[in-house]
């Protein structure tokens, strides 16, 4: 019998769980049931459920989560779970028939048993949320692991609206060190056992770990230039193929996107200055701020994300243009030391080229007019921090309405060198670039833009 206390004993039961694994994946019949039973624990409802009340919940819920293709069916785990040690039935007469039996249907249909968690495990999940945040944790990591489970623990009443699992987890510090990868689940900190990146493209990046795993990252300390996942043999870590833009990599895009923070955690194999000598080591919040394709060292695609520590300071004020006369701007930008390194831009720059157009977007011909007066946004070309090191000048600026920023910022919106313009993102826009005769654009970094961007589908939006 499991002991009340023993949350290590019914993670080891979650783990113990046999399931079917013909499609090469396990089935999920078993946890999302006894995830249903948690959440009625920590709803205070009561333990055990009759079978013609529980089928209706249990078979919806199957429907919606379980494997495709599998037999949403909840007879199989209502009964299957009470050979678990975390489960029972109750009210049964008789011998209770093989889960997968063709007996099944009709006994249940007959005794109607009441089933549900067993009462020394239904009080301690009742009782202790970090007991059951365990043990709702061990099931998602064998059975969910590098999805979003956010939808099905909302269904299980599970949610817990502390934590939606981005950004900083509750209780743990910045610098905390982890023994394993189990660990560092444990602590909601990286979910996956082995994926370099937690998330999904519709919700974004939860965390990501560098350790050293792709030859082709480059770790600055509050820069990070990290290397998507994907494309390695799993033998030799060798890049063998090239990377494609789904998975987790498109989920770094999309926090590029969103802006949400991503959690780095650092491992014992990364650059040797800036990592553990053992272990993992969670090292705070860093946010997506560009991201592209190349040809690693390998020769394979790979897809590369530049990630700069928060917080960032705000630059120290800049004098503002007396007059519009193009400025001369720094060829190589100035770094300041604060809480972290971070690109000084001119103002004095963006200022020159938003006037230079009268606030007017360079590609869509609009002039947003606000109370305070007409805005505009300045688009480097070529991105001022690594591994681009653009130039801070006017000919790298483009005078952009916010839309066209995004779009030309995430490679959706590019410029030919006769200044043609190609966007995959929607919406209006002119033919050709603006150009106005004190502000010229330099061709070698629309050239590099262009380049850069240059494996995005064509299809994209």
């Amino acid at each position: 019998m499991l002991r009340q206390d023993s949350v290590e004993e019914l993670c080891a039961a979650v783990e113990a769980l046999r399931v079917d694994q013909s499609t090469g994946l396990p089935a999920r019949h078993q946890p999302i049931t006894l995830l249903w039973g948690l959440g009625r624990a920590a709803a205070g409802r009561p333990r055990l459920v009759p079978w013609a009340d529980a089928r209706t919940d249990l078979r919806r819920l199957l429907s919606k989560y379980g494997r495709p293709g599998s037999d949403p069916s909840p007879a199989y785990p209502f009964v299957a779970l009470s050979r678990s040690g975390l489960w029972e039935l109750d009210g049964v007469i008789g011998e209770v028939p093989q889960a997968r039996g063709s007996r099944l249907q009709p006994w249940l249909t007959a005794q109607n048993p009441r089933g549900g968690l067993r009462e020394e495990v239904y009080t301690l999940m009742a009782t202790d949320p970090t007991a059951r945040q365990r043990v709702v944790d061990a099931l998602l990591l064998r059975f969910f692991d590098n999805e979003d489970p956010s939808l099905l623990l909302q269904d299980c009443r599970l949610a817990d609206p502390a934590f939606d699992g981005f950004g900083a987890v509750p209780g743990v510090e910045v610098g905390k060190a982890f023994a394993d990868r189990r660990a560092l689940a444990a602590a909601r900190v990286h979910r996956p056992f082995q994926a370099g990146i937690c998330g999904t493209a519709e919700q974004g990046a939860e965390s990501i770990v560098v350790s050293g795993g792709y030859e082709d990252d480059e770790d600055y300390g509050d820069l990070i230039v990290y290397t998507g996942q994907g494309g390695r043999d799993p033998d030799t870590g060798r890049q063998v193929r090239d990377q494609e833009l789904t998975r987790g990599n498109a989920a770094l895009v999309t926090s590029l996107a969103t802006g949400a923070p991503v959690r780095v955690v650092r491992g014992a194999g990364g650059e040797r200055q800036y990592s553990p000598t053992t272990g993992l080591r969670y090292d705070g919040l860093f946010r997506v701020e560009d991201y592209w394709s190349e040809r690693g060292r390998s020769g394979h695609l790979v897809w590369r994300y530049r990630l700069t520590q928060l917080p960032q300071t705000a630059a120290a004020p800049q004098p503002t243009m007396p007059a519009p006369r193009q400025p001369g701007g720094q060829q190589v930008p100035g770094r300041t030391k604060v809480t972290t390194q971070r690109i000084v831009r001119s103002t004095a720059v963006a200022d020159f080229v938003k006037r230079a157009h009268d606030y007017t977007c360079q590609v869509c011909d609009i002039r947003l007019t606000t109370p305070t007066g007409a805005y505009a946004e300045a688009a480097h070309i070529k991105p001022l921090g690594r591994p681009h090191a653009g130039p801070d000048i006017a000919a790298n600026v483009l005078c952009l309405c916010p839309n066209h920023h995004v779009l030309f910022d995430l490679g959706m919106l590019t410029i030919a060198e006769d200044l043609t313009i190609t966007s995959h993102g929607g919406g209006p826009h002119r033919e050709e670039l603006r150009e106005v005769a004190a502000h010229q654009i330099g061709r070698e970094y629309i050239t590099y833009h262009r380049t850069h961007h240059a494996q995005l589908p064509a299809t994209a939006s």
